[in-house]
């Protein structure tokens, strides 16, 4: 657990001047807080892991978690044993670039849906109010400030911790099984473990899409998201 005096030390003012983001600059329009909170540092099996949410976050951290300790982690302690790279002191940064680096993303389509059902469909049912997936983002479109003010529907390239092309390896969602795999291999090649899902706050977004897309909105999360299609290389085209 992190002292009062970590938390104070590491808040988004002083975050900018830490040697991380000295060699790192965050410039994103995203919280520098929110995103640091999601790195993953392991300078022992020499990883960095930049955690994305709604992109299949938790089986990601507790595969990570099985990797390090060797046996099963719920998510939300699994997120609380590693380093972020806020934390990392000087000479670590030094050594930062010969880590293993990945990220794990998702279709934008998808990782919306799945962020609205989750973060504000789920709480307005449970308040008995109503809620709009096309309000939603068309107050993403009014307001870029929404867009960026929560970490699960912020773009994901937003989220990224360092360059994209620094990354030594990208999956994705939609290969999570092959990917994860290929990523617990190059931690641990001496280690064969099988993949396991775990679908801590799971949305069922992928079965749901033609249920809450109309070509309107299609058009929006492709405006919105832009930047995510191309830099992840995702197709425009809605999912059949």
């Amino acid at each position: 657990m992190h002292s009062a005096f970590d938390k104070v030390l590491l808040n988004g003012l002083t975050l900018p001047f830490r040697p991380f983001y000295r060699h790192y600059p965050f410039r994103s329009p995203a919280s520098i807080r929110s995103a640091d909170d999601r790195g993953m540092v392991d300078m022992e099996l020499g990883f960095f892991c930049n955690r994305i949410p709604k992109a299949a976050n938790s089986t990601v951290v507790t595969n990570l978690a099985r990797l390090k300790f060797g046996r099963d982690v719920d998510s939300p302690d699994a997120k609380k044993m590693f380093a972020t790279p806020a934390r990392l002191s000087r000479s670590e940064v030094e050594r930062f670039a010969s880590l293993f680096k990945f990220t794990v993303v998702r279709n934008p389509y998808t990782r919306t849906l799945s962020a609205y059902l989750d973060k504000i469909e789920r709480r307005a049912v449970r308040a008995g109010k109503e809620s709009s997936f096309r309000d939603f983002l068309l107050q993403a479109k009014k307001t870029p400030r929404f867009l960026y003010s929560n970490a699960h529907w912020a773009p994901q390239h937003s989220l990224m911790l360092i360059p994209v092309e620094q990354f030594d390896f990208i999956g994705k969602v939609e290969s999570l099984e092959h990917d994860l795999a290929e990523i617990k291999r190059r931690i641990r090649p001496d280690l064969q473990q099988p993949v396991t899902s775990f679908k801590r706050n799971a949305t069922g977004a992928g079965d749901k899409l033609r249920r809450y897309y109309d070509d309107e909105l299609i058009a929006l999360v492709q405006e919105l998201y832009r930047d995510d299609f191309s830099t992840f290389d995702y197709s425009t085209d809605f999912p059949a």
